[in-house]
């Protein structure tokens, strides 16, 4: 199967020369911004092709794994695997990812390379292909509204929830059936020790995605409950503000009583100095007067001024 190998190589062309022109085109652009274009386009393309193949054409999965590739899984997997040689290298170039990654690359393209050569297994990793490149267009999705500042936004929860939903159903919960089935049915050892290793694989990257999933919302929730205290606190406050300004205007109309009395004093003062009585300190009977009524503090006042004057000889 030399064949199956030149054309997967060819195909990694294709992938490089689409990567290429893309940064010709739009060199603005980044180039992670270009390869995970291409990264897109192709899980997009082999999630189609790996649906068709084990929904429409068959066999199925579930219960025929470990024959013979057919002619389109043999096609899809080798698209597959060109696109992998592909990314394999530009992630050792641009030293962009880690670990784990590196290691799901090298195990895929092993296992890729190893259906194009025996022609089996077909099924089985077209089962695989479709679980891990149908959630692949929402993980670009998440980046690319990272880099064009929209990520916190509406779109951005939705695309996270989907693609949260997704794997965990598809490469968790479905991967978790196949397996099982896998074992049930007459497969071999290589066959079955490389799907435990690409559940693994499963398990490590959606653990990472738990962790992060529990850091987001730990931090959303404690943002809207200082949010939700900020509030109760505003409206607390503007009741109070409330009750001040009521306050503030009753005193208001108090103090304007006051200035009443007050202009009242004065001209009760005019008219009495006016009228040549003799002259008296007036801060004495506004002191004298305190809350009470000034007019009458002021007539109480004079009288007794009048009385003194004639009780003398």
């Amino acid at each position: 199967m030399s064949g199956s190998i030149l054309t997967a190589l060819c195909y990694s062309f294709m992938w490089s020369t689409m990567y290429f022109t893309l940064c010709l085109i739009n060199s603005k652009k980044s180039y992670e911004w270009h390869c995970r274009t291409v990264t897109a386009i192709h899980a997009s393309v082999v999630s189609i092709l790996s649906a068709w193949c084990g929904f429409v054409q068959g066999p199925w999965p579930f219960t025929h794994a470990g024959g013979p590739s057919t002619p389109l899984q043999l096609v899809t997997t080798e698209i597959c695997l060109g696109y992998f040689l592909f990314d394999f290298t530009w992630c050792l170039y641009f030293r962009s990812e880690g670990l784990v990654m590196l290691v799901h690359h090298m195990v895929s393209i092993f296992g890729l390379t190893f259906s194009a050569v025996t022609g089996h297994y077909g099924t089985e990793l077209i089962a695989a292909i479709f679980g891990s490149e149908a959630t692949n267009p929402l993980l670009q999705m998440r980046w690319f509204l990272k880099e064009t500042g929209k990520y916190n936004t509406l779109l951005g929860e939705i695309v996270d929830h989907g693609f949260v939903f997704m794997f965990g159903f598809l490469r968790i919960g479905i991967g978790s059936c196949l397996l099982y089935s896998y074992f049930q049915q007459d497969t071999d050892i290589l066959g079955r020790l490389s799907g435990i290793v690409l559940y693994a694989i499963s398990w490590m990257f959606w653990i990472s995605i738990v962790q992060y999933a529990i850091r987001k919302y730990k931090k959303k929730f404690k943002k809207w409950a200082e949010l939700a205290d900020a509030k109760k606190q505003e409206s607390s406050s503007s009741k109070v503000l409330k009750v001040n300004g009521h306050n503030e205007l009753t005193n208001g109309g108090l103090c304007m009583n006051g200035l009443a009395n007050d202009s009242l004093s004065n001209k009760l003062v005019s008219q009495t100095m006016s009228n040549g009585d003799l002259n008296f300190n007036t801060r004495e009977i506004i002191e004298e007067n305190g809350n009470g009524n000034i007019e009458e503090s002021l007539n109480g006042y004079l009288h007794r001024r009048n009385t003194a004057s004639q009780e003398k000889p």
